[in-house]
């Protein structure tokens, strides 16, 4: 056997190396030019070869021209994304759950399998955040390979369309506003931050770590925007800590002990005061539910705000307070201070009208973790111990959470919720427990790697399966026979009228990246001198407001003059955030960014009006459309009318459909396609995820 094995991969052309391999994934099945095949998982490229680890435990090296076409084009994908076999492995493991319980509960299986049409706007949609354009469709749809779902699934995930997608997820569940915040400064840095992180595709929970134990301004660390979110709000930051990263709703336990669940008000301020000592701002503490003195100028100097301000009162004629001309150089000033750092002296106090469990009036609330192990400070900050307890593998709660939200994203409905807020018999409870369990060790097995995990999600025979077009309610159990039917979200509609506005060159198109702002606040107060600092300030009068949110300083001048971003025609995640009031996002729904995981897909009149009359359905239907002019090649009103179901619909017409595209541009020519295009973008079909 091992000569008949040494025998067959010398066909392949490897070259050995002795490793050790235990699991019991065997990989996927690799052809030599010659037919002959055989198992291994791809560990990457070295030098010019392939490298394999083989099911006997040793990895092998091989040279590219040794395998097929379809092979070659697959190993230079994994080393991209990385092999799939773990990722078929839980994609079956995940089908076999689902399906057990399908059956105990009355189905024979899962809803029918999903035709290559719908599946490919599917997977544009969910991953990507767009329709396909025609030429990306006809690619897929005349691609003959054996893999080639697999393969697109792949491609998406490793686009810009992903982390654009997946941005706009974030933005919600983290409620990111750039604007929404005190003394004119802005959280654009933080903006770009996740946009760096998502595309970056770094481990959701080292993005999570930042998050919590930042330090200094948006410019100096611009993960800091998390903390300073809701300053001046500390407890409302808190509740929002617990629903985004433990799922628990523990928000009226601020008032009193909860009336439907465990928490009690003590538990609120205990976990609370995890958060208890960190300063966001240069503003007085004291008065209400935190008590201490504030640190002047966070993370600079003692005395370092006093004296600047005093050199620019002598040496720039500043007016001193309460002078009105010098309010631009306070509120600079004050933007600097937006600054996170851990003061030892700020505590945090039950209030004075405390009625319910665990602690008295006016009592110093000590840090207490609401489940599981206590957290360690162990000459940790108290933020630092928070995050170290949040993220460590004894503490499945937080990976159960963000694998929850993940299903939801791909299936249109949790495994169990709401998603900010259930509880451990809710968990019990849930129509498919042995599935969320395997997805809270797979959340943990790939490292909170959520490309992985989402490419997981994607190649199972569940997600590809036909939608449920009845929504199942809350009350009800859903055994997740298929995703559940859902319309787009309002950055889905709006990028997908951009590509057929723009073609697939806008998932490349970026808008403003906060660097001007980053650059102004991203002061070394222990060693910048006063000149030097006012250059900074210089550069804020010349952006002040909302000016600054569209300057980019460029990396390679690396000097104060930016251009500024005046193109509307971009992705959602690349515009302001969130869009302004009555426009078209906001007209569909995009959140207003307030409340975790407010966006709102309900139908409304606005929206009809948008659709039918909008200046972005004018631009896509009229008679001088990219929809129109890209028709111009095709031979025959039989192929322009395919091609505009191309275009719009991602599949072909029936015979009826198309005799009646025929018939509109017999009659009536390029504005016959036009109005067949307009028809199509206003039909329920084109904005829902099938």
């Amino acid at each position: 056997m091992k000569n008949h094995l040494r025998s067959l991969l010398l066909a392949f052309g490897f070259s050995f190396v002795a490793s050790s391999f235990t699991s019991s994934v065997e990989g996927r099945e690799w052809t030599s030019t010659d037919g002959k095949k055989m198992k291994a998982i791809f560990l990457g490229i070295e030098g010019e070869k392939y490298k394999f680890k083989l099911a006997n435990g040793q990895e092998a090296l091989v040279a590219p021209d040794r395998f097929i076409k379809a092979d070659q084009e697959a190993a230079k994908r994994f080393a991209l994304i990385g092999d799939d076999s773990y990722t078929a492995a839980s994609a079956r493991q995940i089908d076999g759950l689902l399906a057990k319980q399908l059956k105990a509960n009355g189905f024979s299986s899962f809803n029918e399998p999903l035709p290559d049409d719908l599946f490919v706007r599917r997977v544009y949609l969910d991953i990507a955040g767009r329709i396909p354009t025609r030429e990306e469709f006809l690619e897929f749809a005349e691609s003959g390979r054996e893999d080639k779902r697999q393969a697109l699934i792949d491609d998406l995930l490793l686009s810009p369309g992903y982390a654009s997608n997946l941005f706009n997820y974030f933005a919600d569940m983290y409620r990111l506003h750039a604007s929404d915040f005190n003394n004119g400064v802005r959280m654009d840095p933080y903006m770009q931050w996740w946009r760096d992180q998502l595309k970056s595709n770094r481990p959701y929970d080292e993005v999570v770590v930042d998050m919590i134990t930042a330090e200094g301004n948006v410019g100096q660390n611009p993960a800091a925007g998390f903390i300073l979110r809701d300053t001046g709000m500390e407890f409302d930051a808190f509740s929002n800590f617990g629903q985004v990263m433990l799922g628990i709703d523990i928000s009226c336990a601020q008032c009193h002990d909860h009336p439907f669940d465990e928490w009690t008000q003590g538990d609120f301020y205990q976990m609370a005061a995890f958060f208890g000592n960190t300063q966001r701002s240069i503003r007085r503490y004291g008065g209400g539910m935190m008590s201490g003195s504030v640190t002047m100028m966070p993370n600079a100097p003692e005395d370092w705000q006093q004296q600047f301000q005093e050199w620019a009162y002598s040496e720039k004629g500043v007016a001193p307070p309460p002078d009105n001309t010098g309010n631009r150089f306070r509120f600079f000033v004050s933007a600097l201070g937006w600054n996170v750092t851990d003061n030892e002296t700020l505590e945090t106090v039950l209030p004075h009208d405390f009625i319910g469990s665990g602690g008295k009036p006016n009592e110093v609330a000590n840090p207490r973790t609401l489940i599981g192990a206590a957290a360690k400070k162990g000459g940790k900050t108290r933020r630092e111990a928070v995050a170290e307890w949040l993220t460590a593998p004894e503490n499945p709660r937080f990976a159960l959470v963000i694998a929850n939200r993940m299903w939801e994203r791909a299936f249109g409905r949790a495994l169990v919720g709401p998603v900010s807020d259930f509880s451990d018999g809710m968990i019990a409870k849930a129509s498919q427990p042995e599935v969320l369990k395997f997805v809270t060790r797979e959340m943990q097995r790939v490292d909170y790697d959520l490309r992985e995990f989402m490419r997981i999600l994607y190649n199972t025979r569940a997600y590809q399966s036909l939608a449920t077009n009845e929504e199942p309610d809350w009350a009800d159990a859903y055994y997740f026979q298929g995703p559940v039917l859902r319309r787009m979200r309002a950055e889905q509609a709006w990028d997908s009228m951009m590509v057929l506005a723009n073609g697939a060159e806008i998932d490349d198109k970026t808008g403003a990246d906060g660097s001007m702002y980053k650059k102004i606040l991203n002061i070394d107060f222990n060693t910048a001198s006063n000149e030097e600092v006012w250059e900074h300030y210089e550069a804020w009068q010349r952006n002040y407001g909302n000016r600054v949110a569209t300057a980019v300083v460029s990396n390679e001048t690396g000097d104060w003059t930016p251009s500024y971003v005046t193109d509307s025609q971009l992705r959602a995640s690349e515009l302001q955030q969130p869009a302004p009031a009555a426009s078209m996002l906001d007209t569909f729904g995009q959140s207003d960014r307030r409340i975790t995981d407010e966006h709102n897909y309900d139908g409304s009149v606005p929206q009809v009006f948008a659709l039918m009359n909008g200046t972005v359905t004018r631009q896509l239907t009229g008679s001088s459309s990219k929809v129109v002019d890209d028709l111009e090649d095709l031979d025959g009103p039989d192929d322009k009318v395919r091609g505009v179901f191309f275009t719009m619909l991602n599949r072909f017409p029936s015979d009826d459909e198309l005799k009646l595209g025929m018939d509109m541009i017999e009659d009536y020519g390029d504005e016959g396609i036009s109005d067949l295009a307009w028809a199509l973008m206003n039909s329920p079909e084109f904005l829902y995820v099938q």
